[in-house]
């Protein structure tokens, strides 16, 4: 119920001030990284430093901490392993944030199905609680900020889980103090 009280729930406006992402992206990676190895698993991660973009805060690491969660529930390998990969990075004029595991993967049939809300894999039906509606929240979550999530196959097998975000003009940026 929870989970459908979020998607229901309008997302406003981006802010109009940028705000610097790689630093609350660290935060949850190095919390993550160790909630990971309390599973047995991995997380990797490499956070360029000072990239702005006009996002909540709050929406982000909803975004990238769902994407996370995801990965250590249906990402391990065949043999067992799970090991995620988060990176953030400027393109252009875009942010990219991938964060990526190693596990089987999902059908490419499959893949623009699973950003729909109440959709989920078949590997997900099993034996994972859920909903369903996570990849079509972060989706949602993205929208203000004019940003964009794009699952695709990790080479040579897992998920990659692509986020672009516009990155904020220097000239909009407020020096931290």
């Amino acid at each position: 119920i929870a989970q459908l009280m979020e998607y229901a729930r309008p997302t406003g406006e981006a802010p109009k001030t940028p705000v610097n992402i790689s630093q609350p992206i660290q935060d949850l990676c190095e919390r993550d990284k160790v909630y990971t190895e309390s599973k047995d698993g991995s997380l990797k991660y490499n956070i360029h430093p000072n990239l702005y973009a006009c996002i909540k805060e709050i929406n982000l690491i909803r975004v990238v901490g769902n994407l996370i969660e995801n990965a250590r529930r249906y990402g391990r390998s065949p043999d067992g392993e799970l090991f995620i990969q988060v990176e953030l990075y400027p393109h252009g004029n875009m942010i990219r944030i991938d964060v990526s595991d190693q596990g089987t993967g999902i059908n490419p049939k499959e893949i623009n199905r699973l950003i729909r809300p109440f959709a989920r894999g078949n590997e997900a039906r099993s034996n994972v609680s859920g909903a369903g509606l996570g990849l079509a929240i972060s989706k949602r979550l993205l929208q203000p900020a004019n940003g964009t999530l794009e699952l695709l196959q990790n080479e040579p097998h897992g998920l990659l889980c692509h986020i672009e975000l516009p990155k904020a003009s220097n000239r909009n940026i407020l020096l931290d103090r």
